[in-house]
């Protein structure tokens, strides 16, 4: 599939990221567009193994496990039937802008709203708000009843 036909989801796995995920799975079937699911996740943070702030008794940091979000995210693709390709890759960042970043040659971002009630004056939380504001490409919210 070419460039211009690709969707990118912001997912880490909630109730709020599955809705997004299911509705971008229904939109790149509709679009005939691949999904990339991107789990936006802290940078690991960095110790030094000789002070009393080591994560681990001999000085090295404990070993990262697998996120099981590819296995989740491969039995929500199961669901839709046939579904357009789907990858899922994690990246290390803060914010909503690291995913738009991320995000430069994708068609669509999806994410989901994980703030029921409006915030002040947006009605999106600071992740989204961060999203919307560097991405070069229309900005799906989706709420988790959907």
């Amino acid at each position: 599939m070419s460039t211009d036909k690709h969707i990118v989801v912001g997912f880490d796995g909630s109730p709020a990221s599955v809705a997004a995920l299911r509705w971008a799975l229904a939109e790149g079937r509709t679009r005939s567009a691949a999904v990339t699911a991107i789990e936006v996740r802290p940078p690991d943070t960095e110790f030094l193994p000789a002070t009393s702030m080591a994560l681990h008794p001999h000085g090295t940091l404990p070993p990262r496990r697998p996120a099981p979000l590819t296995r989740l995210a491969a039995q929500i693709a199961d669901e839709h039937t046939p579904h357009p390709p789907l990858t899922v890759r994690q990246l290390s960042g803060r914010t909503g802008r690291a995913l738009a970043d991320n995000a430069h040659d994708a068609t669509l971002i999806v994410i989901g709203a994980h703030h029921r009630t409006a915030t002040l004056v947006t009605g999106m939380g600071a992740f989204a708000m961060d999203c919307v504001r560097h991405a070069t490409c229309p900005v799906a919210v989706i709420p988790e009843s959907t």
